[in-house]
């Protein structure tokens, strides 16, 4: 029987340097999870000027600008072409604040 590396007894007795690398990936990163963006756009539909102003959800530009596209499919379903003038596309930052109401609603 000849011995090589996959049946050598004494392979694993042989030291070697080992390093374990820690993943620099963590799964909870900010940019991982769908926010909500506030959209400012104005849609020019059989040359009528029609102002939007939408909150879409996405991980990032790029899918919010999906989203905002398949509302205007959705809304303008009749027509065929849709030019698109984004003016404003921003994420919306929220600061829960859970005594913003206490005291002022009375039932």
């Amino acid at each position: 029987m000849e011995i090589d590396e996959s049946n050598d007894p004494f392979i694993d007795k042989v030291p070697r340097p080992c390093h374990i690398m820690e993943e620099t990936f963590e799964a909870n990163t900010q940019d991982d999870y769908v926010k909500e963006w506030m959209v400012e756009f104005i849609a020019m539909v059989n040359g009528d000027k029609h102002h939007h102003l939408s909150v879409l959800y996405g991980t990032d530009q790029q899918d919010v600008q999906r989203a905002m596209l398949n509302e205007l499919r959705r809304i303008y379903t009749d027509t065929e072409r849709i030019d698109v003038t984004i003016i404003r596309c921003e994420e919306i930052l929220t600061e829960d604040e859970d005594t913003f109401f206490e005291g002022i609603f009375i039932p």
